[in-house]
């Protein structure tokens, strides 16, 4: 669910903060705003989400969740290990929150709830 709701005019945006090269960009921009579909009743536009099995998207993916990772961070969020805060484990599109308390869990899932919705990324809780 989470790669079909990535918005990709958050990828592009990312892309750009990441100084991605801008050729590069509009390669990508190409493939997800040109994608389409064909089917017997018309043509169906493709307006967000990644292409499933691409290899691209995996890596799109991930830079679309580094902001909220790295915002998580900047909160020092999560659990103390060492010298460290760790915040999450994040492998491809699973998210897994850590705290030392109940109270940081709550701001971590807040977090998470608003880059959600300024993103229009979709999460399952349950999983």
């Amino acid at each position: 669910k989470a790669f079909d709701s990535v918005s990709h005019q958050h990828i592009f945006q990312v892309l750009g903060q990441k100084s991605v090269y801008e050729h590069i960009i509009n390669i990508i921009k190409d493939l997800y705003t040109k994608a389409g579909t064909a089917l017997e009743m018309g043509q169906l536009k493709i307006l967000g989400g990644l292409k499933q099995g691409d290899p691209l998207s995996p890596i799109l993916f991930n830079l679309a969740l580094d902001p909220l990772l790295c915002y998580l961070v900047e909160q020092v969020l999560g659990y103390k290990y060492g010298e460290q805060h760790v915040t999450s484990l994040a492998f491809t599109n699973y998210l897994a929150l850590l705290s030392d308390s109940w109270e940081g869990m709550r701001k971590s899932i807040q977090v998470v709830e608003e880059f959600c919705h300024r993103t229009r990324l979709q999460v399952q809780a349950s999983k």
